[in-house]
């Protein structure tokens, strides 16, 4: 199978494991198959840097947590696949955004519903997030940190996490960084895991994957059907300072269970939750779907498609917006904002001025 991916290009490994050929286009890697200097972008652009005689079997956008950066998708003869891995922070315009495809997988369990905009068309499944054992890697490091957490702290954006974390600095040692985070899960007794709003996240596989005994927030989105308690890691209620102090301390006494379950861990994600497994099951459904009617039934759905998409490029015109006043005293951010802007306003018109709108054909309002 030949695959375009779009956006986050960790599964590329995966899917060439698997055999297939991959043509990545990524909005925040230089190192992508194809590059492009500016987004959004009309997917023609893209399309057409392919190799000659290259023609992608399925076009797979994997989310970066960005609005949309490849505009016209909507318009190809070509399956067309999403893994959501955001649908906690941005629900509510992914719910129409899903309008464009043919198979969605969301990472988050308790969200598949919503992404189910035509279940006579759609194949919506969960498929959780993974590690990337050729990076979430094992070593043999000295055990210098008790306690670490990585991850951003931010007093506005997430004040819940900012005021737990500085409270448990109070209180146990705990070393806070961000960004790179392989040497620190190898160099920690104990690595320390809060979610952002109740999702099993990257955070999760990738310090399991490190072999790094996880002290992990209890979350649903699928969590019991991933991990026991214990076993593979050990779990915390949200916000409970006191509870996690207490299980610091017993798991830095005792080295020979924590490790025990360290090892657990490693292996429950690298025997079940690599890369590896995530591309084998998306190819899995696509291989036993009609995807020539899937394509023509979505096609069929045009107008109602457009309506959805109308909506999401008006909430992410009034984004640009509200962002072109913050960065006011920057000329450059403040210019970039007004044209991305304009550029979804634009789409926007052209959808509203089509023949299939003024048909009247119009599917869900969303609000």
């Amino acid at each position: 199978m030949k695959i375009l991916l779009l956006g986050f290009s960790a599964l590329k490994a995966g899917f060439e494991e698997l055999g297939h050929e991959v043509v990545t286009c990524c909005t925040t890697d230089e190192t992508s198959d194809i590059w492009i200097s500016e987004f959004p972008v009309d997917i023609s652009c893209v399309l057409e840097r392919l190799p000659s005689g290259w023609d992608p079997d399925c076009i797979l956008l994997t989310d970066e947590s960005t609005e949309p950066m490849f505009l016209g998708l909507e318009r190809l003869d070509v399956l067309l696949v999403w893994y959501v891995f955001d649908s906690h922070l941005h629900l509510h315009w992914h719910k129409a955004y899903a309008a464009i495809f043919d198979f969605v997988f969301v990472a988050q369990q308790s969200f598949v519903s919503h992404y189910e905009f035509d279940a006579n068309r759609q194949v919506v499944q969960w498929l959780p997030l993974f590690c990337n054992p050729n990076r979430d890697r094992y070593g043999q490091l000295p055990k210098i940190d008790d306690v670490s957490f990585v991850g951003t702290l931010d007093a506005q954006r997430k004040p819940g996490r900012t005021q737990f974390i500085n409270a448990l600095q109070e209180r146990t040692p705990l070393f806070v960084t961000s960004g790179e985070y392989v040497s620190v899960f190898n160099r920690s007794k104990i690595v320390l895991n809060e979610c952002a709003a109740n999702e099993v996240n990257f955070r999760t596989f990738e310090a399991l994957a490190c072999g790094s005994f996880l002290l992990t927030e209890q979350v649903e989105n699928g969590f019991n059907e991933l991990f026991e308690n214990e076993k593979h890691l050990v779990t915390y209620d949200k916000g409970n300072l006191d509870q996690v102090v207490e299980l610091i301390q017993y798991y830095l006494d005792h080295e020979s269970e924590r490790e025990r379950i360290a090892f657990t861990g490693r292996e429950a994600v690298l025997q079940l939750h690599t890369m590896t497994h995530r591309a084998k099951t998306i190819v899995e459904h696509i291989q036993i779907a009609d995807v020539q009617s899937l394509i023509m039934m979505r096609k069929s759905c045009y107008a109602v498609t457009l309506n959805a998409l109308s909506f999401v490029y008006e909430h992410v015109a009034n984004v640009y917006e509200v962002a072109s006043q913050r960065y006011s005293a920057s000329l450059s951010k403040y210019e970039y904002c007004l044209r991305v802007r304009d550029m979804y306003l634009a789409c926007n018109a052209k959808i509203i001025q089509s023949s299939d709108r003024r048909m009247g054909c119009v599917g869900p309002v969303f609000s």
